[in-house]
């Protein structure tokens, strides 16, 4: 008897799929904690008394 030929590995695929599939407002959740840190770090640098 002849083995059994392997069938090709099938490639895996996310659940989550692309993130531009989500929704708009999850998008803007996912977004919104970095654009805060980004907008702290600026108005702590306008600061007039820096803090370091």
């Amino acid at each position: 008897m002849t083995p059994p030929i392997p069938s090709s590995p099938r490639p895996v695929r996310s659940h989550v799929g692309s993130v531009l599939a989500w929704p708009a407002w999850l998008r803007v959740l996912a977004v919104l904690p970095a654009v805060a840190l980004l907008w702290l770090a600026v108005a702590w640098a306008q600061l007039e008394v820096a803090p370091w």
